[in-house]
């Protein structure tokens, strides 16, 4: 296996089971995510989510030995012994800046035929999603802001910084504050009276939380997420 580019990032998926992960697929022009577990013993666990049902499948795929070239490289998946697809990686070496990349820069995912181009913006320190949305957070040194995307609604691709591409995102919130509140990490962003909090506990689902004037809205338990560390 090649090395790939060190990140201080975690990625842990909650379905169908917890467990840790290599990077999430959040696919940016089909109505599919793909969270992928880490390579272990020449196989990866790989779940697909469908965005329009919120069905899970869990499949164990063996993936072949890395191919490299200009910047990128393949993994070749195989599943009982016949081709069944790819993970497309490219190094952050390519970015005008690459400590712009704070999250794994997979991106694509091929599965039985079907591409999914994973969405992909710098300075990410936050993703995670669940059926029905997804949700970014950056910090670029100057303000951390959340974006949230609704599956239903997603937008044509828009090309971001690098290499990065994404949908219009449905609400979009700055001035965020990161902190450590006991064993967990939280991003708050405050907007028109409203309350958008990300925790993400040192171990268990990440959750996302909606409030006003001090009730609770509305609260989302994610799939999988990626953190970036400090």
């Amino acid at each position: 296996m090649i090395a790939l580019f060190a990140l201080a990032a975690v990625t842990n998926i909650a379905a169908p089971t917890p467990r840790p992960g290599w990077f999430l697929c959040d696919s940016v022009d089909v109505p599919v995510a793909a969270l992928v577990g880490p390579v272990e013993r020449g196989q990866s666990l790989i779940s697909t989510v469908s965005r329009g049902t919120g069905k899970v499948v869990t499949r164990r795929f063996a993936v072949g030995p890395a191919e490299a070239g200009m910047s990128q490289i393949h993994y070749p998946l195989t599943l009982a012994g016949r081709p069944a697809g790819d993970l497309h990686y490219v190094q952050p070496a390519v970015l005008a800046d690459p400590t712009m990349a704070r999250t794994p820069t997979f991106t694509s995912v091929t599965l039985d035929g079907r591409t999914m181009g994973c969405r992909w913006v710098a300075n990410t320190v936050f993703m995670g999603l669940t059926a029905r949305r997804s949700f970014l957070v950056t910090e670029d040194g100057r303000q951390i802001v959340y974006r949230s995307f609704d599956a239903a609604d997603e937008g044509k691709v828009v090309q971001t910084a690098g290499l990065g591409r994404s949908n219009a995102a449905t609400l979009t919130v700055g001035g965020g504050v990161r902190s450590r509140v006991g064993k967990a990490t939280r991003f708050r962003f405050v907007n028109r009276g409203y309350r958008y909090d990300v925790t993400v506990p040192d171990t268990g689902a990440a959750r996302v939380s909606v409030s006003r004037s001090g009730r609770l809205l509305q609260t989302e338990t994610l799939l999988g997420y990626t953190l970036a560390k400090p």
